[in-house]
């Protein structure tokens, strides 16, 4: 339990800890979901899913840093 709550802090509280949440809860599932898509139309190639894959965390990654600079530091710095 304190192993979570510590992670949460770290993800709400760092730039480093933004790209790793994002990571999980956004470019994982969003890969998986495109993938799958894909295979059930047939239009699967290895290719596809390499640049499936490579999107959603570059994606995920473009996402968190502007979450992270727009949202999260301001927030942080009224707060310090």
């Amino acid at each position: 339990m304190l192993r979570r709550h510590r992670f949460l802090i770290w993800a709400a509280t760092s730039l480093t800890g933004h790209v790793v949440f994002f990571e999980l809860i956004f470019a994982i599932p969003m890969a998986i979901i495109f993938t799958y898509l894909n295979y059930i139309q047939g239009t699967l190639t290895v290719s596809w899913a390499i640049w499936i894959v490579g999107l959603s965390a570059v994606v995920s990654i473009i996402i968190s840093i502007l979450i992270w600079t727009t949202i999260t530091m301001p927030r942080i710095k009224r707060r310090g």
